[in-house]
């Protein structure tokens, strides 16, 4: 039905508007005279129009006949029709219009995807009331009151020249809406709203400077925000954080610290196989005894190792467990502290995983050069046989 309403009026010349009430002129094709018909049926036009000074009933209008008729957009139920922003506002001031309605200074039908700037800006001023709503402590017509600190009454009426920058309006109310502490953030909030109009007397302006400020009305918010997750929030859980940190830190460092005393025998063992070792072979019993002694001496520390690797694995899911529940907590107040500080401990954790690995090379070291020395006295035996040989032969 609005369809129709919006064809036959933008068709309309020599328009007089009154409340309810579009008059106009034009000359009906025949597909226009059956939509007249239409909107007679509706009552959104008389049964009759005015032509050549005469009153003709709809049913007997001829193509080519100029007609005077007049437009009843309020009989239009629930589509809405608007001459301009004002009668949209002054019609549906404090809640945005859920039916579909058009504006005809601004060619503007609300099914279409793209919004004129002015529309945006008046459906986020109800958005914004709505909030104000959801969030006062009392509420009558147009009025709404705040208990806090400082008590505070305003009353929801604006116009267009009241309508500022209005765009974080959607960002505020999702940040105080959708979020864990959302009491604490309407406190906040309310607080600052109040201290942005305590030196407005007058009620009726209030709302009207939280519009047209509203820019910084969001900017004060936020800043009273971030120092209250500082004060309270902030230094306390960094702090604790630091200290959980701290402990894995010096659980990680004491994984090699916990095995020094045992690790030592490592450039003993060398020393002992190079001090004892019989490279004349001569002593080839002696010197196998040695080559079996270093394979027990790497296995033994192998356990050892073992066992600080499980350490070392250990300490990193307890880890990996504590930064779950940070992250199951939706803390994001540290920012870039809170993962710097993770990335510490887990390149702490990287570095003696790779002291273990190099420890273990050199554990299992030990009795490969003990075969190579085995292989050389071995070698050297030969050699000396064969030179004693050639020497008794000479």
């Amino acid at each position: 039905m609005l369809s129709e309403f919006i064809q036959i009026r933008n068709r309309l010349t020599t328009i007089l508007i009154a409340t309810n009430e579009i008059v106009g002129s034009f000359i009906p094709t025949l597909e226009e005279i059956e939509i007249l018909k239409n909107l007679s049926s509706k009552k959104c036009i008389d049964n009759f129009v005015l032509s050549q000074g005469k009153n003709i009933p709809i049913e007997q209008l001829l193509v080519g006949q100029e007609v005077q008729i007049r437009l009843y957009p309020l009989n239009l139920g629930n589509e809405k029709y608007f001459e301009n922003i004002d009668e949209l506002m002054k019609a549906t001031c404090q809640k945005y219009p859920d039916n579909r309605f058009y504006v005809f200074s601004l060619n503007y039908d609300s099914t279409s995807f793209l919004k004129p700037e002015i529309i945006e800006k008046y459906e986020l001023a109800t958005q914004f009331i709505s909030f104000l709503t959801s969030i006062s402590d009392y509420q009558k017509d147009c009025e709404l009151v705040f208990f806090q600190a400082k008590q505070l009454i305003l009353t929801t009426k604006f116009g267009l020249s009241d309508l500022g920058s209005l765009k974080n309006i959607p960002v505020l109310i999702n940040h105080i809406s959708n979020s864990a502490d959302k009491e604490e953030r309407r406190i906040i909030f309310t607080n600052e709203m109040i201290a942005s109009v305590e030196r407005i007397p007058e009620k009726n302006n209030r709302f009207k400077h939280l519009l047209k400020n509203f820019d910084d009305l969001f900017l004060n918010y936020n800043r009273s925000h971030n120092l209250y997750l500082e004060k309270y929030s902030y230094q306390k859980f960094k702090s604790e954080i630091d200290k959980e940190i701290i402990e894995y830190s010096k659980k990680i460092q004491s994984v090699i610290n916990d095995a020094q005393g045992k690790l030592v025998a490592i450039p003993a063992a060398f020393l002992l196989i190079i001090g004892q070792f019989d490279l004349s072979g001569e002593k080839l019993q002696m010197n196998v005894a040695l080559v079996l002694s270093s394979f027990v001496f790497s296995v033994l520390l192998e356990v050892l190792l073992r066992n600080q690797f499980s350490a070392l694995s250990f300490v990193k899911e307890d880890i990996d467990r504590f930064k779950i529940s940070i992250d199951d907590k939706k803390v994001s107040v540290l920012g870039p502290v809170f993962t710097v500080t993770f990335e510490k401990i887990f390149k702490l954790h990287k570095r003696q995983k790779y002291y273990l690995n190099i420890i273990r090379c050199l554990v299992w070291l030990t009795p490969f050069f003990a075969i190579g020395l085995l292989a050389l006295s071995l070698s050297s035996y030969t050699l000396i046989y064969f030179l004693k040989q050639l020497m008794s032969e000479k």
